[in-house]
């Protein structure tokens, strides 16, 4: 009979933990942030309640914005703003002289990214900071994206990748001569398929995972 209570008892164990990881993986995050331009102003309302505002300078225009999930973003010619369902204000990044120019932003529900022909720049939902690594000099940007759990950015000869709730950016060197064949990009991991390596960079780690194919 107690054999039989430790049996139930595990196998219910693993059916919540199982539970957890699924809804881990298909959570769906409603919009908490609904964000607009007006009058030289950007506006963010969280969750119907809280407005926040800031003024654009003069000749200041927006270039791109979004919402998702926990967080709300501006992206113009002289800075990058986020804000979070957990901030009391907008956060600014001020952008260098014509930075803007060769500049695309992504947003997820939990991370910003902006990437610049220089820079890379993450927003955390958790950290409410900004985050940010320097591109390689003549780098091509082969690809850059964020998905709920990761953002990513891949040059012609590095790839970084930033994790939900972690600090820094993660780096690993390309080869000489060593090609990129297939990149794959979910909400909670990177893989890079490349002429000599498998690289993966997952949510849940902070660095990125090689295994050689020769």
């Amino acid at each position: 009979m107690l054999r039989c209570r430790k049996i139930l008892t595990i196998l219910i164990c693993l059916s919540i933990l199982v539970s957890a990881i699924g809804s881990y993986a298909e959570e769906e995050i409603e919009d908490l942030i609904d964000i607009f331009e007006s009058n030289s102003k950007i506006i963010a309302i969280i969750e119907g309640k809280k407005t926040f505002t800031f003024d654009l300078l003069l000749k200041e225009k927006v270039l791109w914005s979004d919402s998702n999930g926990y967080l709300g973003a501006f992206f113009t010619n002289k800075h990058f703003f986020v804000i979070s369902t957990s901030s009391d204000a907008w956060q600014a990044l001020p952008l260098r002289l014509d930075e803007s120019k060769k500049g695309v932003a992504f947003l997820s529900p939990y991370i910003a990214l902006l990437v610049t022909e220089d820079r890379a720049i993450g927003f955390d939902a958790a950290s409410n900071r900004f985050i940010e690594t320097r591109l390689p000099i003549h780098d091509e940007l082969l690809t850059a994206k964020a998905e709920k759990y990761v953002a990513v950015v891949i040059t012609s000869s590095r790839a970084f990748g930033l994790a939900a709730e972690t600090s820094a950016f993660a780096e690993i060197h390309l080869r000489v001569r060593e090609t990129i064949e297939a990149i794959k990009i979910t909400s909670s991991k990177a893989t890079i398929r490349t002429s000599d390596r498998l690289l993966t960079f997952e949510a849940s780690g902070s660095s990125w995972n090689e295994h050689r194919l020769n």
